[in-house]
């Protein structure tokens, strides 16, 4: 049972690194990365553990709104609403892109897309965050506003070049999954803007 156990922590181990590689590779635009990425099911599930990697970057960007004086009144609040938010974006999108490759006809591709999705998605956070340490450093606006928006389309381009190569898409049909990624997590994020004391009532 034991030696089970730790081989089962050793191939988890390995594809961490396999994977981190592979998502490198196509950060830097090297589409033979994506081969770190297998069609395997149980992969999959094991690699939302990126999530888990991503949560100290994306509660660094609280810190950093808060370095640079934009962080919202009601900190602790708004912190509790984000980490709502974090995992029904991140689970959310993996369920609902199950109706959409079916109906793009790659459904079969599935586990291998989500396992490169999940690992473009901890990319896209570091992009984001080595991209906002300028605005923390007070570098002129415009130095801070291109490294931001350098940022923003290095993250969206890498999940649409993932996207593509995972799943054999057209250019067009990988552009519709990365917007209805952004799109849902837009949504989410405004849901949880929502004052809590407006739901109640009386």
């Amino acid at each position: 049972m034991s030696g089970r156990f730790v081989e089962g922590l050793r191939l988890t181990a390995r594809e961490v690194v396999v994977g981190a590689r592979g998502i490198a590779m196509l950060t830097f635009g090297q589409a033979a990365g994506i081969r770190a990425f297998t069609n395997d099911v149980a992969v999959t599930r094991r690699s939302f553990v990126t999530a888990l990697f991503s949560l100290p970057i994306f509660l660094m960007f609280h810190v950093l709104d808060w370095l640079a004086g934009v962080g919202p009144i009601e900190a602790p609040h708004a912190m509790a609403l984000d980490l709502l938010s974090f995992p029904i974006s991140w689970a959310g999108f993996a369920l609902i892109s199950i109706p959409i490759v079916r109906m793009l006809g790659v459904e079969q591709q599935w586990p291998r897309y989500i396992t490169a999705w999940n690992w473009s998605n901890l990319a896209q956070y570091g992009l984001l965050f080595v991209t906002s340490v300028p605005v923390v450093l007070h570098v002129p606006a415009i130095a801070s506003e291109t490294c931001a928006l350098v940022g923003y389309g290095w993250a969206l381009w890498l999940e649409w070049y993932v996207t593509r190569l995972a799943l054999n898409l057209s250019p067009t049909a990988a552009a519709l999954l990365v917007a209805v990624d952004v799109g849902f997590s837009a949504i989410v994020s405004l849901v949880t803007l929502i004052p809590w004391q407006s739901l109640s009532i009386g």
